[in-house]
């Protein structure tokens, strides 16, 4: 080494006698016993943050430079990093070096391969108790008894048990190891909170038109109400969520008793958006499973328009079930916590989400009830008027426009609804049912149908599309290839001395007369026996073959006579033995009387 080059803090204190310290000390002063030290920094591993300091060995005091001369080091470029303090890394280092704890390892006299069995098969173990629900201590106590019985099953005999249960003690880190097992469990048993967390796909209503996808639910109001008879009540929203724009459809339903939401509650709420020009009928319709959404099977076909009886613009509507628990997919149930969050809150009554912790004005009380179903609705949908105007989150779907500003973006751009009367839609939630006509008539419900179609109608079965969850005043009649006939009224029964009768009846024998005349003109008049005569006549004669043989007695090895029946008698014969007869009978009756 020559003395121009740098050397490390380490070497001159060394050197120098004195604590390395002491060398950094004076590296960062600079100076060094009245001596201007040339320093410089490099970086390395180890140090302040992996600063280093090299100090050059000609600005060190004369003596340390002659001490330095017999020292012979490779010349260097650059500086070469200084090895850092402290133990070297080990060699197995990153590699397990407990099998199960060191008591264990240290204590039963298997071999490595036993023990790696012995582990894994407590691995599992542990793995299986998570898995199944068991917590936390419990899986260390039932983990350590599985490891003692384990352990001794593979012949280890200890001489002080006691010691040996102690040495069997589950360390924490092998339990924490395995602690995701518990998603088996909660898989099995709270298929609800297991839904909430598993991985998720991201959604964007980046290029969705108004009524799109349609997302509807059902969700109680924690709002206390009160009754007629002075009980608490709360409401139930029946809601449609425009994801495309935020908008909300909803009314509200409260019972007088106790009850749920039906079919027949979600198909009015229904209805009533699919009428309203500002919605309209929905591309796609994405509910729930509950039965309340029943009516929505009977959507598929129906609400394509195809149906007989519907007339329109072809827009075609799909009904999606949501999957079970999957509650975080439908953008409708983070709605009603937000609104509810939001807005409902603020109103007096309010209970929060939680029934069974109502909130409480005070200590045993819970809160006054806001007031009567018809006083809460105006307030509800004037909060929800509110909501329709307020601008959302930057990091919203809406990216910070109102639901309103949105749909306006999309009117301003073309968009308009498709809208369906209400008493069409009732009458689409129907379901197709085989009737026999009779005299022009079918029966359902008990009750007798018929229309002016069904007088001309001349096969004897039809197709009736029966309203599922209405009572229906018509009645949509297909034949069996479904198409339309018409449509079918109750089939009133007149007084006798009704003029009507005769005419009703004078009509429907005239209409059937007309559609049997109508077959008889347009097709062809055919002598079905005139042909068969033809066709058997058209067939040739069978002529057989001579025999080949014939079949004889020998009168006088024959065992008896044959005798033919006796040919009947002509009249006059049968005359004579008639009267001989009579005669006879007469004379046995003289002889009789006497």
């Amino acid at each position: 080494m020559t003395i121009k080059e740098f050397v490390p803090p380490t070497l001159i204190a060394e050197l120098a006698g004195i604590s390395r310290q002491a060398v950094w000390k004076a590296c960062q002063r600079g100076n060094w016993r009245g001596h201007s030290l040339d320093v410089r920094v490099v970086r390395d591993k180890g140090g302040n943050a992996g600063k280093q300091y090299l100090v050059n060995s000609t600005s060190l005091p004369l003596e340390l430079q002659l001490r330095l001369k017999p020292i012979e080091m490779p010349v260097q470029n650059r500086p070469k990093p200084i090895a850092r303090r402290g133990r070297r890394d080990r060699a197995d280092k990153g590699k397990k070096r407990v099998v199960i704890s060191r008591q264990w390892d240290a204590l039963v006299p298997f071999d490595p391969i036993t023990k790696a069995r012995i582990a894994e098969d407590l691995k599992q173990e542990i793995q299986g108790l998570l898995a199944a629900g068991a917590a936390w201590g419990h899986v260390k106590i039932l983990a350590r008894n599985f490891l003692i019985e384990t352990t001794r099953s593979w012949g280890f005999r200890p001489s002080d048990p006691a010691s040996f249960e102690k040495a069997c003690s589950i360390p924490w880190t092998l339990v924490s190891e395995e602690l995701q097992y518990r998603k088996v469990h909660q898989f099995r048993t709270n298929r609800k909170a297991y839904e909430d967390s598993r991985p998720r796909g991201r959604r964007s209503t980046d290029g969705m038109r108004p009524m799109e996808l349609v997302v509807g639910d059902v969700y109680p109001i924690d709002i206390h109400l009160t009754r007629a008879d002075g009980s608490t009540c709360t409401a139930k929203l029946i809601g449609f969520l425009d994801w495309a724009t935020g908008r909300v459809w909803c009314d509200l339903i409260a019972f007088d008793t106790r009850g749920g939401v039906n079919n027949r509650d979600v198909i009015e709420v229904f209805a009533a958006m699919v009428e309203h020009p500002a919605f309209g009928l929905p591309e796609a319709l994405y509910i729930d499973n509950g039965k309340e959404y029943g009516f929505a099977t009977y959507l598929d076909d129906a609400m394509t328009l195809a149906v007989p009886g519907f007339h329109g613009p072809g827009r075609s509507m799909r009904v999606i079930k949501a999957l079970p628990y999957n509650a975080p997919a439908k953008p409708i149930e983070r709605w009603f916590g937000d609104f509810e969050s939001r807005y409902l809150s603020t109103l007096p009554g309010w209970i929060a989400g939680n029934r069974m912790n109502k909130r409480q004005e005070a200590i045993g009380r819970t809160v006054a009830p806001y007031g009567t179903f018809e006083d809460f609705v105006p307030a509800f949908f004037g909060l929800l008027k509110a909501y329709h105007s307020v601008p959302t989150g930057k990091q919203s779907g809406l990216k910070g426009l109102s639901p309103n500003t949105t749909f306006q973006q999309h009117v301003a751009a073309g968009w308009s609804a498709i809208t369906m009367n209400r008493d069409e839609v009732r009458a689409a939630v129907a379901r197709r049912v085989e009737r026999t006509v009779i005299q022009g008539a079918f029966q359902i419900r008990g009750r007798r149908w018929s229309c002016e179609e069904l007088w001309q109608y001349t096969h004897d079965k039809v197709l009736v599309c029966e309203p599922v969850y209405h009572a229906p005043a018509e009645l949509l009649v297909l034949d069996m290839k479904g198409n339309r006939l018409g449509i079918a009224t109750p089939d009133v029964a007149l007084h006798p001395l009704d003029h009507r009768g005769a005419q009703s009846t004078a009509a429907r024998a005239k209409a059937h007369r007309d559609a049997i005349a109508e077959m008889v003109s347009s097709i062809p008049q055919i002598d079905v026996a005139a042909r068969l005569i033809a066709l058997g006549q058209a067939q040739s004669d069978v002529i057989p073959y001579e025999p080949a043989g014939k079949v004889s007695f020998d009168p006088s090895q024959r065992p008896a006579r044959i005798v033919m029946p006796k040919k009947p008698l002509i009249s006059e014969e049968r005359r004579r033995e008639q009267d001989a007869r009579i005669a006879a009978q007469m004379d046995l009756v003289k002889k009789i009387v006497g």
